[in-house]
């Protein structure tokens, strides 16, 4: 566990999320976050006297307070201390109670434009939403990562590559499904109270049932592929903001946009195509057929630690296909 921890847990998540955004001038995509707040042993043992009554165990296991200790699962090499208490400090905000069509397009917008910042897995859902923003990043995956970086490891077989590929195309396509269902679920709920609230019918593929595409019968690779909406793999994390622009600034420095936002931590805005190419998945026609089939996620890979590296390891049916 402690291999992956500074990718997979939730606190180590929501920085690099929002430190991403805060880099590139595009803080506006998501509630503000203010930094965060972190307990000593110490504070944390006057916490546990003041609430003993309660009997608060900060074992980091929310579904079974006192069954396992999770947190002693992630401490790192030479340390014997669990990880501290820690949180994140957002903006408050409203809880979004009346989704509509024109939020409902913002909102897909918006997971565009954060997968062009190489930020997916967002659990898209309309629990997330503050103010009409997203607001939890505690599951995102932000380029670099071991799943959609292959090269941060140069003992990866070539086999692996497109394993990871795949990988990186459900987390990529299923903020898109989640999307779909969020405003399936939303259209149910209104029509369950039989309120005259107006249906929205927005979605990210048609009808919201899929990557299903035209076919084009003179061209049948094309019959073969599916797509999701960027490629977040594109994002050239190497540069801390790439193709820096002259952004307007208003009488304090502002940058002018319609959701009042500074630019990036250095002034510059990172600029993000209007329209950025879809990312067409190269797959057999099985693997095709279930992508156009599916609208939720299902994870292919398992994970080892060896000799300092994460290398995945296949299992499922994509094993299966694989062999």
């Amino acid at each position: 566990m402690s291999a992956i921890y500074e990718y997979s847990e939730p606190f180590s998540c929501e920085c690099r999320a929002f430190g991403r955004l805060q880099e590139d001038g595009y803080e506006e995509l998501a509630v503000r976050c203010y930094g965060y707040v972190l307990l000593d042993e110490e504070h944390e043992r006057v916490v546990m006297d003041q609430f003993s009554h309660l009997e608060i165990n900060f074992n980091g296991n929310i579904q079974y307070s006192g069954y396992e200790d999770l947190r002693s699962r992630f401490v790192g090499k030479g340390v014997d201390r669990a990880p501290p208490i820690r949180g994140i400090v957002k903006e408050f905000g409203p809880t979004e109670e009346d989704l509509q069509t024109r939020g409902a397009r913002r909102i897909l917008k918006d997971i565009i434009r954060l997968q062009q910042l190489g930020i997916i897995h967002i659990d898209v859902g309309h629990r997330q939403l503050v103010g009409g923003k997203l607001c939890d990043f505690s599951t995102a995956i932000t380029v670099p990562h071991f799943i959609t970086t292959p090269e941060l490891n140069p003992c990866l077989e070539p086999e692996w590559i497109p394993a990871l590929e795949f990988e990186t195309f459900q987390f990529s396509i299923n903020d898109y499904w989640e999307f779909d269902e969020m405003v399936r679920e939303w259209n149910y709920e209104q029509e369950e109270r039989k309120t005259k609230k107006k249906k929205i019918s927005v979605y990210a593929f048609p009808g919201g049932r899929g990557c299903r595409i035209k076919y084009d019968l003179r061209s049948t690779p094309l019959r073969e592929r599916v797509y999701s909406f960027v490629d977040p793999r594109l994002y050239d994390w190497r540069t801390s903001s790439a193709s820096p622009r002259k952004v307007a600034t208003g009488a304090r420095g502002r940058r002018k946009s319609g959701r009042g936002t500074t630019g990036g931590r250095h002034g510059k805005l990172r600029r993000l195509a209007p329209r950025p190419p879809r990312w067409y998945l190269d797959c057999d026609k099985d693997v095709a057929t279930r992508l156009k089939n599916s609208t939720s996620f299902s994870t292919s890979l398992d994970w080892e630690f060896r000799d300092g590296l994460i290398f995945p390891r296949k299992r499922g049916w994509f094993h299966a296909r694989a062999t």
